[in-house]
């Protein structure tokens, strides 16, 4: 077969032959995703913020965590609480981008948002509040009208207590008996 009848010839089933080979990488890609899934795939227990400010005592399962002690505890929980969140605002965001949502779903999505926005901030500037008190990690958490704050320390004597339940109490304007603080080594 010369090159000019393979020419002719690819020319003439041009088509079948482009719907073939993307059939085959379609299915190529499947296959490759589908071992790919199988491999990454583990139980993972996913937390909410509301069971993790229930439970502070959580622990992560990882090998690492177990046989330093805990040492990884307030990493994790940032990840943890980071996952929850970035799936909550990927379902906002579908939902504020939908055309045939209700203008009214639209509004309290954004202000879902906002809130989630403004929940991020107050963390972070409690949690760098405490760290600036001398404290090697810590991690705060709101709910229900109570504010939670587990600090990385052995234990902690009444003086630290008293100054971060007031650092805590004006970053966040609640009073000082709805704040809670935990010590973690």
């Amino acid at each position: 077969m010369s090159l000019v009848n393979l020419i002719d010839f690819f020319k003439k089933y041009q088509k079948p032959i482009t719907w073939l080979c993307c059939l085959a990488i379609m299915v190529g890609a499947t296959w490759w995703i589908i071992q790919g899934l199988e491999t990454k795939i583990k139980t993972v227990d996913i937390l909410t913020d509301g069971e993790l400010t229930l439970k502070p005592e959580v622990k992560a399962t990882t090998d690492t965590e177990s046989e330093e002690g805990g040492a990884n505890f307030f990493a994790s929980y940032r990840l943890q609480r980071e996952r929850v969140r970035d799936q909550s605002i990927e379902m906002l965001q579908t939902l504020i981008d939908n055309p045939n949502a209700a203008a009214a779903a639209k509004e309290e999505a954004e202000k879902l948002l906002l809130e989630i926005v403004r929940q991020r901030e107050q963390e972070l500037l409690v949690e760098n509040m405490v760290k600036a008190q001398g404290y090697e990690d810590a991690v705060f958490f709101y709910h229900d009208e109570v504010a939670t704050v587990m600090v990385k320390q052995k234990d902690l004597d009444e003086k630290s207590f008293i100054q971060i339940t007031e650092t805590v109490a004006g970053a966040v304007g609640v009073e000082r008996e709805n704040v809670q603080v935990m010590a973690r080594p």
